[in-house]
């Protein structure tokens, strides 16, 4: 998968990997041609949970394609990805480590904050140092 791949591009892609034409793989999701034609061209990019795992069944996508669809479907939906959000939902622990892991990362930016400043100001000074010896 590119980097710059789009979620309607990877079904259009599998879809077109598996030799189905538009209203096949519509047909077989349950979904009207004219949807289907919306999610490949990004103009829709809303399916429920149920619409994206009936996609990775009927295209038979592996575990990493299957990823790949959720992944691209939360980067133009602007949520987690499915799969992730049920195991996250359904663990104290896994949402206690995530906050640690979110706070940790503040707290270094933080840190590097604060010594880009030191470094920022050491300069300063030895700058101002080094101008008064002419």
């Amino acid at each position: 998968m590119t980097n710059d791949l789009t979620f309607g591009q990877f079904i259009s892609e599998q879809r077109q990997k598996h030799s189905m034409e538009s209203q096949e793989l519509a047909k077989a999701l349950g979904i009207s041609g004219a949807y289907l034609s919306q999610l490949e061209r990004g103009v829709r990019t809303n399916p429920s949970t149920e619409l994206l795992d009936k996609i990775a069944m009927v295209l038979c996508l592996n575990k990493i394609e299957t990823e790949t669809l959720y992944d691209l479907y939360a980067k133009v939906s602007g949520q987690i990805s499915p799969d992730l959000a049920v195991y996250v939902s359904s663990s104290e622990t896994v949402r206690q480590a995530l906050r640690t892991a979110r706070d940790a990362d503040r707290g270094r930016l933080e840190t590097i904050h604060r010594t880009a400043e030191q470094m920022n100001n050491n300069f300063a000074e030895q700058s101002a140092k080094l101008l008064q010896l002419f």
